[in-house]
Parts: C-alpha cells; sequence; structure tokens
C-alpha cells in the first residue's frame, strides 16, 4: 500500500503505542487505519507503533484466508519493540469516523460497540525492529536511546 508522505522519525521521548501483532503490521503498512479501544486519548500526532510479544492468531488467520494483504508468515511478524511510525489524527466514538473507511480498515470491522474510542492513524511508515518493553496505554520511549543501542535479532528478545 502506497504511503502519500512518510513520516519523519522524531528525536527525545516519543509517544508510543503497543499493539499485538497483525495489528502492528497492518498499522505500520497502512492497511489499517483504525484501532478501536475501549478508552481514548488526547493525544494528538506522530506515535510509535509497537508490536508486543503476543498474536492475535486467528485475526491473522482470518486475513490470510480471507484478504488480499501480503502479510509476512507469522514467523516473520516482529514482536517486542517498535515497528512503525504513524500519525494518530483522531480518537472518537464509531459514528464519528469520517466517511469512507472501510470495514478492513479497522480492528473490529465485524462491529464497534458505540462506547469504543476509534483511533485514526495516517501517514503510516514501518521501521526496522527496534527492540524494547511494552506498556498498557499510550507512554513514552526515548527514540534517540533506542536509535544508539545495537542491533538485536529477534531471537535474542527472548
Amino acid at each position: 500500500m502506497p504511503h502519500a508522505q512518510r513520516l519523519k522519525l522524531p528525536t527525545g521521548l516519543t509517544k508510543a503505542l503497543s499493539l499485538k501483532q497483525p495489528y502492528a503490521w497492518l498499522i505500520a503498512h497502512g492497511y489499517l487505519l483504525v484501532d478501536d479501544r475501549t478508552w481514548g486519548t488526547q493525544y494528538r500526532g506522530p506515535i510509535l507503533i509497537h508490536a508486543s510479544k503476543g498474536l492475535y492468531a486467528e485475526y491473522y488467520d482470518y486475513l490470510k484466508s480471507s484478504t488480499d494483504i501480503p502479510l509476512p508468515p507469522k514467523d516473520q511478524l516482529e514482536l517486542g519493540g517498535v515497528v512503525g511510525i504513524a500519525n494518530l489524527v483522531l480518537c472518537c466514538r464509531p459514528g464519528e469516523l469520517p466517511d469512507g473507511i472501510s470495514r478492513l480498515q479497522r480492528a473490529h470491522f465485524g462491529g464497534v460497540h458505540q462506547e469504543y474510542y476509534g483511533f485514526l492513524f495516517e501517514q503510516a511508515t514501518p521501521l526496522a525492529l527496534m527492540p524494547c518493553r511494552g506498556k498498557l496505554g499510550v507512554f513514552e520511549i526515548n527514540i534517540d536511546e533506542l536509535l544508539a543501542a545495537p542491533p538485536v535479532k529477534q531471537a535474542e528478545l527472548f
């Protein structure tokens, strides 16, 4: 999926959001525009996409069998670190999202409870894995420390 305009990597403390795979991969590569959450945030702006150590296998299997999204094999999905950056432009209730967002561009495309919040992402850009711990909610990561760390192979994380 083409990227309209890539975000530049910020410096210093940067906001981040941790997601299970394949959600993190889908957002970082621009296939998933809205992630539905039970909580909202006032934050808008660049946000690092962190892949937790979890994989939602049922959703992955559904996407592989029912869509033409070129997901990598399960064992090649990166876990335990930053895998992308996007611009968080909106956080709102499902009925307040802009028109034109398809069911496949949402994490919960089967129907979303009206009490959820949709996080709308734009300008998603995948990044090489930068290993680090995730946290719940929107949290901060010192991107300079991640960039200064020596490269780590995914197998070394576990």
